[in-house]
């Protein structure tokens, strides 16, 4: 890769260039050239035509036994295959007309890629003059691009207006050359402008887009702007420096914003993407009633301090963090892991701890925290002993320092567990660059494994080694489970005597029954029931003293299993990131932060996480603040500023640059507070603006890519799910081996295996509303889906479970019935319960029309409940 670190954040925040235009003019020269170039001019022509991409002879094995390196990465070997593969029958330097490289893509000869080459066109006659000169393969050193400019990297335009776009390659042999014809040219919003032949940009639409340029394997990029016809632009108030910006891009793409959304709409809105519930009628009847001009800053500060929204943020966070597959073989239970994580998570989101720390606490995370070994062996035991007990109580994990659980999973170090970090605190998607250079991203194989480097050093979880536990450790170690077989013995000895007793109780218990039932002498009646009661007792103390003996198995059992899951910095030896593929295998030996030229030599004695942490802290790292900031504003307004949110990259610029940086910038000077993040953006206008702006026609597209109004939003599907239980008065239950307690809000649950889906009783609703599975094979924001579909909407209007809420009989319907006589009152709290707003006149009156047609009043009511559960309105977040 030949971009630094200063590069890649001058190309992803203001895509300026380096050289100037008339520099770059300069060095203008005829197409083709006379002299071309394998590695220059052959391998790019080859990417421009799509010749090396994974779909044709880019692919692992190649096409029809023709195979290039991907996206032209390795020249060498190129050439080694088209000159000397197969006794060189694809090139014919005595007949060169009669080389196969020309007459396949010429469509002289059959060719699967169909025709790609006239045999009058500069293209054809680049390859023929290569072939004519010999084939040679010239210096791969001569031709490494230490520049790429583009002129104009930012062009203004009109609908049906084009341009010309220019690119020059700088090489590391100090010449400037023209590579247009050799680039190949994509807009990213294929709508706002289409790429001709010869290089020329022509403006279709309204809007704005960058075009990302390739030239071989390496990228640029450049923007457009089209803004659409002249209007009077209203001059409209700013709340925050969010606004600022905002209206500034909408002002030269000549787009007006919606208005601002009514109270109860910003309300609903606000309750359900900061807290994730829906607002209480009595709530909703004061803030609409209070004239405080200041009421919507307050309900954010007010929202902001619920316990909801650190759950539901925890919640998102282990989106981002992905806790799942915990090794069984060490003990780990798999619900109780995921509810500790969750509720770490938690814990520190109240505290609103910054996030640079939080980010710390997890990168570094260690087991022992600098405690004593058998202190933490100590809490090892408990975490076992609370795994037994099946409690949805699980105290101590949560007090915690570090978030250790975030190393002890599967795939959480070495080059999986980099690609895991650059996503979670980057937002950068690097899956590729484990087999090869990103083909839409600048990260190369390289990149990644020596950024592995820095947590390929951990001891992970693994099996206890004997010889390095102390030996009081040792000791318990060995005792323990033996200990465990002892207490099987007595175990069941009692659930003998237990058998005995119940049977002894239940022959009680029909002697007693039948007594009662005969009649019979009250003194023997009375006799039998103390016998009865004294069994019961009996039984009732053989249970207790049986749990709990399980619970001191457990302990005994599944604690030493733990003894070796303790993350810490492994001095001892240097393990460096490999990785093996069809394409071949490639090791690193060094430690390189991403993006940095240099590598860092790091004493083996140090924690290299440390210094990952270091680097990320820096105020002028290009990724981590933006990556969270990104999120969060994803979370508010429906799409990131980068979108999608969780691919930062040259290669995918903001649409709003300096407001991205802005944020980040501030976010930092804020002291990485979260709370001041989200509320600076959902106290900003653009975030309350009305969701249904007046008619855009074809400016509808980028109206929604600029923020002129609120998008429809889905409900995520733990708040979907919360949302109806509030609605309806419901609450779920789980059973005990998922360590819940009944009535947890679903933004509460922390299960994400399929598994604990099953388990719960709302699994096919977390199913079908798109929540992720987390799996650490994944790494893609996208795996949570928003989509709506027809599932969904029969769920909602058909679904037995959620009828039973609908129709319960001590239901949220009933309540209402009971403690409001008046029908068009009862109405009103229906509508404010479900849909956050009074009914209008007409609602109202149909209602009513229909309730007093029905003969059960309370199923009439519930009728309504079940008509506004199955609106878009309740649905969205709008």
């Amino acid at each position: 890769m030949f971009r630094t670190l200063p590069a890649i954040i001058a190309l992803f925040t203001s895509l300026t260039v380096a050289a100037s235009a008339g520099t770059a003019r300069g060095a203008d020269a005829e197409y083709p050239p006379d002299h071309p170039r394998f590695s220059r001019h052959v391998v790019p022509l080859f990417s421009r035509l799509g010749c090396n991409a994974g779909a044709c002879h880019g692919k692992v094995k190649g096409e029809n036994g023709f195979r290039l390196s991907l996206f032209g990465v390795d020249p060498a070997q190129d050439h080694m295959s088209l000159v000397r593969e197969f006794a060189g029958r694809r090139i014919n330097l005595a007949n060169i007309d009669a080389s196969l490289l020309l007459l396949k893509p010429g469509g002289q000869l059959p060719h699967a890629g169909g025709k790609l080459l006239d045999p009058d066109g500069p293209e054809y006659k680049l390859l023929r003059d290569w072939l004519a000169q010999g084939a040679a393969l010239d210096p791969k050193e001569e031709s490494q691009i230490e520049e790429l400019i583009v002129t104009p990297v930012q062009q203004t335009l009109q609908v049906g207006e084009s341009y010309a776009i220019e690119v020059h390659a700088r090489f590391r042999d100090g010449t400037l050359e023209n590579v247009t014809p050799l680039c190949r040219l994509e807009p990213v919003n294929g709508d706002v402008v289409a790429v001709q032949p010869g290089g020329r940009i022509k403006a279709s639409g309204v809007g704005a887009t960058a075009i990302v340029i390739r030239y071989g394997a390496e990228p640029t990029v450049a923007q457009v702007v089209v803004p659409g016809q002249p209007i009077d632009f209203p001059v409209t108030p700013a709340q925050n420096f969010i606004d600022d910006h905002i209206l500034a891009k909408l002002r030269v793409l000549q787009i007006p914003a919606a208005d601002l959304c009514d109270d109860a709409t910003f309300l609903r809105r606000a309750t359900l993407d900061i807290a994730g519930s829906l607002p209480q009628p009595d709530e909703i009847k004061a803030f609409l009633g209070d004239g405080d001009p200041n009421k919507r800053t307050k309900k954010i500060d007010e929202l902001l301090l619920r316990p909801e929204h650190a759950a539901l943020w925890a919640t998102r966070f282990c989106d981002i963090l992905r806790p799942s597959d915990f090794n069984a073989n060490f003990a780990f239970v798999e619900p109780a892991e995921n509810r500790r994580f969750h509720q770490w998570l938690n814990a520190r989101l109240e505290e609103n701890l910054p996030y640079d720390e939080l980010a710390a606490r997890i990168l570094t995370a260690t087991s022992q925290e600098g405690r004593a070994f058998e202190t933490w062996i100590d809490e090892v035991l408990t975490l076992a002993e609370e795994n037994a007990r099946q409690s949805p109580d699980l105290p101590v994990y949560a007090q915690r320092r570090t978030l250790d659980l975030y190393w002890q999973r599967k795939n959480a170090v070495g080059v999986k567990g980099a690609v895991q970090v650059a996503h979670a605190f980057l937002g950068l998607r690097m899956e590729c660059a484990q087999c090869h250079r990103h083909p839409h991203d600048v990260w190369s194989q390289d990149d990644l494994l020596s950024f592995a480097n820095f947590f390929n050093q951990l001891k992970s979880a693994n099996y206890p080694d004997k010889k390095s536990l102390p030996e009081p450790i040792l000791k318990s170690f060995e005792q323990l489970p033996k200990d465990a077989k002892e207490l099987d013995k007595k175990l069941k000895e009692l659930r003998d005597k237990l058998k005995e007793v119940s049977n002894q109780s239940n022959k009680a218990r029909d002697e007693k029954n039948r007594a009662e039932n005969e009649d019979q002498d009250a003194a023997r009646i009375q006799q039998l029931r103390e016998a009865y009661a004294q069994l019961e007792t009996e039984k009732s103390a053989l249970e207790t003293e049986i749990a709990q003996l399980d619970i001191d198995k457990g302990r005994m059992t599944n604690g030493p299993k733990r003894f070796g899951t303790d993350i810490r910095h492994d001095g001892s030896r240097r393990n460096f990131a490999s990785v093996s593929s069809p394409l071949g295998s490639q090791r690193s030996e060094t430690f390189r932060l991403l993006g940095e030229a240099s590598p860092l030599e790091i004493a083996q004695d140090r924690d290299p996480r440390e210094l990952v942490v270091e680097w990320l802290r820096r105020p002028d790292h290009p990724l981590f603040a933006k990556a969270i900031v990104n999120r969060v504003w994803a979370h508010y307004l429906g799409r990131g500023i980068v979108d999608p949110p969780d691919h930062l990259s040259p290669l995918n610029p903001p649409s709003h640059p300096e407001l991205l940086n802005e944020l980040a910038e501030q976010f930092i000077q804020q002291g990485y507070d979260l709370r001041w993040l989200h509320r600076t953006i959902a106290g900003s206008r653009t975030y309350q603006l009305s969701s249904s702006p007046s008619s855009l026609g074809p400016l509808a597209a980028a109206a929604e890519r600029n923020f002129a109004h609120f998008q429809f939003r889905r409900l995520p599907a733990e708040v979907l799910v919360d949302a109806v239980n509030q609605a309806t008065g419901s609450a779920e239950t789980y059973p005990a081996r998922l360590y819940l307690p009944d009535g947890a809000k679903a933004i509460e649950v922390a299960g994400v295996t399929q598994h604990q889906n099953d388990e719960a009783s709302l699994s096919y609703a977390f199913k079908i509303f798109g929540r992720p599975l987390r799996s650490t094979e994944v790494q893609c924001d996208c795996e949570r889906d928003t989509q709506t579909t027809i599932v969904q909407t029969l769920y909602l209007a058909n679904h037995p479970g959620v009828s039973a809420k609908i129709y319960h009989e001590q239901g949220r319907v009933a309540k209402i019935l009971e403690a409001t006589a008046s029908d068009p009152q009862r109405i009103e709290e229906i509508y404010l319960s479900a849909v956050g707003r009074s009914p209008s006149d007409a609602e109202r009156s149909s209602c009513l029309e229909y309730v007093q047609q029905r003969e059960s009043s309370l199923r009439a009511f519930q009728d309504v409940l079940w008509s506004l559960l199955n609106t878009r309105e309740f649905i969205l977040n709008h």
